[in-house]
Parts: C-alpha cells; structure tokens; sequence
C-alpha cells in the first residue's frame, strides 16, 4: 500500500521498498513503506518497527535527505542460528520544512513516529497540568457564546 499524502508537495522518495521478509520462508515482513502525512502545518512520517528495539533504529538528516536505518542481531531461540532484520528508508524533505524541527520517538507499540513542522508555522508546547480534585455541586451551566 502506497504511503497516504494529503495536501502539498510529494514528502518523499523510498528507497528498497521490496517487501523484505525476515528469512526465507518467513512469513513475517520486517518494516513497511511506513505511513506519511503531509498536512499545511507539516508531516508526520509512521513506520512499523515492532522487530526493532530503539537502539537498533537510527535516523538521520543529510541536507534534505531523511534516512532511517534499522538492523537488529538476535539469536533464534529454536536453533543455533542468529537472526538478523534490517531496513533502510530515505525521505525528500522538502524545502519549506524548518529541518531543526524534526523529532522522532517510538511508541510502546512499536511505531517510529518522525514529525516536522512547516516554516513559519509556530508551534506553542502546553504544559500539562494535574486538575484539582472536583467540587461536587448540584448543577453546572456550561454557556457557549
């Protein structure tokens, strides 16, 4: 399935997106295409990389290349053999991304997530802040003007 795009310029160029299976006969692929999202405030790049720990991914910006590199060496627990997953995808960058913008983080489900935001497009952190604990009243008005 070819990555989403919506609004704007093309984001990227893959690279080796062969479907690439783990071993021979093996039925499970070891990273896809990856989703990308490309919206007026910026993109978001979403790869699959649930074989790989954090320190076996690495992503790097040379110009307005974006590469992402996995390679994982594990021993098979059912033979004497070592298993090695590996996957290298390249991304074009284009030229109204503000590159120090770019961030990546994997999630607990093994989701690479890579975001950039758009020149001239300000992005403001919250910070997040615990509630005090409810009053209990008998009736709450919410009025929207």
């Amino acid at each position: 399935m070819p990555p989403a795009h919506r609004d704007g310029p093309p984001l990227y160029s893959i690279v080796n997106t062969e479907t690439v299976r783990s071993r021979p006969g093996s039925p499970q692929v070891v990273a896809g295409p990856g989703e990308i999202v490309n919206t007026e405030h910026g993109f978001t790049i979403e790869l699959d990389v649930k074989h790989f720990q954090p320190q076996d991914i690495k992503v790097t910006l040379t110009g307005n290349t974006l590469s992402v590199v996995g390679d994982r060496l594990e021993d098979d627990t059912t033979s004497s053999q070592t298993l090695r997953r590996s996957f290298t995808r390249k991304y074009s960058i284009p030229h109204d991304v503000r590159l120090s913008s770019i961030s990546s983080y994997m999630t607990s489900s093994g989701l690479l997530i890579i975001r950039g935001s758009r020149k001239g497009w300000k992005e403001t952190e919250i910070s997040v802040h615990v509630a005090p604990p409810e009053r209990h009243t008998a009736s709450s008005v919410i009025s929207i003007v």
